[in-house]
Parts: structure tokens; sequence; C-alpha cells
């Protein structure tokens, strides 16, 4: 059970995470903005790896770290890609699906595989985050499917999903093998660079001061750093697939946090997808 409640925070910092980021992209480029905020988390990682003390490496270390890298430099490039040539309500839907790539990535990658009702309360959680997203944008159920025939973009996102579903497994490769922040700090690290580097190539722009955006970036960086953490700690404890599912909460506390902080509308129109991801975590969580 205190996997559940690890993963659960991880899901709450999470949604703070999209929330700043939401925020923060009115006055500082996307890509400058996520690398910032990627470099900050590195930083935060690595203080807290100094402090508790730099782990023993194991072997899979290296190739688990290249191989997350690699993923999650691809898949965010993609997903930017996608949300500047698709809509906003069309493409973040299909994010929803990772869960399901799990069920078969996870075990290719770790031999992790859920019970069969494991898998039916994965479903739930899925669907229910998927209806979530729809509501949102106040669309049918079956629009984004249908957007596939139209729109590349759509194609872009669900590839990210299914890089995503790989790279969370190598993220708990990197745990087993060194701990809850070294192996992440790594990662951020190997992430931020491309991203900080296209930025001053093309030389991206912010409407605020340095100071104003290292701050902002920290702040970010900060949240990203314990969203991460408490979802390595669940790693240790429970398998990937039941993890990443609980970790989908953040679509649901998103919205929260959509109508405290953005003054959004219509949120009891998203009870049905809320409920349909209780369902499913009270399966994971009981059978």
């Amino acid at each position: 059970m205190l996997w559940f409640v690890f993963a659960i925070f991880g899901a709450i910092f999470h949604a703070f995470h999209f929330a700043f980021i939401k925020k923060f992209l009115k006055d500082i480029d996307e890509y400058l903005l996520i690398g910032g905020v990627f470099f900050a988390t590195f930083i935060c990682l690595l203080t807290a790896s100094l402090i508790k003390g730099i782990p023993e490496i194991g072997p899979s270390f290296i190739p688990a770290l290249l191989a997350t890298a690699v993923l999650n430099i691809i898949g965010n490039v993609l997903y930017f890609k996608s949300l500047r040539i698709t809509e906003l309500s069309l493409a973040v839907p299909v994010l929803s699906f990772s869960p399901v790539f799990l069920i078969l990535t996870s075990f290719v990658v770790l031999r992790e595989l859920p019970s069969f009702l494991g898998i039916l309360g994965i479903v739930f959680i899925t669907i229910g985050s998927y209806v979530l997203n729809i509501e949102k944008a106040r669309q049918g159920f079956f629009v984004p499917f249908r957007a596939f025939f139209q729109k590349k973009g759509m194609v872009f996102m669900l590839i990210t999903a299914f890089l995503f579903s790989v790279s969370a497994n190598f993220d708990k490769v990197l745990v087993k093998n060194s701990d809850q922040f070294f192996g992440a700090a790594a990662t951020f690290l190997f992430i931020s660079f491309p991203f900080l580097v296209f930025s001053i190539i093309k030389k991206r722009q912010t409407a605020v001061s340095f100071k104003n955006f290292a701050l902002k970036s920290f702040l970010v960086g900060a949240v990203t750093a314990l969203s991460v953490v408490a979802v390595n700690i669940a790693y240790t404890m429970q398998i990937v697939p039941y993890v990443i599912s609980l970790k989908r909460f953040s679509v649901l506390f998103t919205v929260i946090l959509g109508a405290l902080i953005f003054k959004e509308k219509n949120i009891p129109n998203r009870f049905l997808g809320a409920f349909l991801m209780l369902i499913g975590a009270v399966i994971i969580i009981l059978f």
C-alpha cells in the first residue's frame, strides 16, 4: 500500500509541474523553458544525491541511462512538434494510452506482468484519463481516433506515448542500479542539454529577465524533482505498469488545479473520467 501513496504524491507534483509550465509559457519560449526546467531538476536531484551520498553504480546503469535519455529526448521533440501542428485538445488525450503500452513494454524490458485484474484496472484508469481530456475539449469520444486519418501530429503523439512507456522501464533499471536520486539526476542532465543548445542556437527569446527565468525554472524543477523521487520510490515497491497508471492521476489533479488556478469551467462534466480512474485504482490496490 505504501507504493500507492508515493505514486499518488508523484501524480500530484506532476500536476503542479504542468500547471506551472502552462502559466510560465506565456512569457518564456517552450524549448527554453523546458530546457531550463530539466536542468534545474538535474541540479535539485544532484544536490539531494550529494547530501544522501553518491550510490554504488550497477553494471546496467550506463545502458539504461543512454536508453532513457535518448527515448525522452525523441519523445519530447515529437511531443512539441505534435503540439505545434495539431490542436491541443486532439493530441493530449493520446498520451493517456501509455499505461496500456506499458503492459507490453514492461514485460519485454523487466519481465513484469500485471495480473488479469491489474490489467483491467489499468484499462479503467486509461479510459478515465482519456475521458477527462475529451471532456476538457468538449468533443466526442472518438474525435481523436478519427483525427489519426487526417493529422500527422496525432501519429507523433502516439509514438511519444509509446516511447515514454518504454523509457519508464529504463528509469526503474536506473533506480535499481543507483538510487532514487542519482540516476534521475543524470537523466535530466542528458535531456536538458539538447533543449538548451537548441534554444541558444535559435536565439529563443523570453519576455522575462534571466533572474526571473532562473527562478521560474528552479520552481518547476523542484516540483518535478519531487515527482520523480516519489515515483522512483514507488518503483522499488511495485511493478512499473501499476505505478505509472497511478501517476496518470496527474490528469485528474491537473483538472482540479485548472479550476482553482486558471478558473476553468465545466468541471462537473469530467466526473465520469474521475470515477473510472478511481475504479481502476481500487482494482489495482485491492487485487
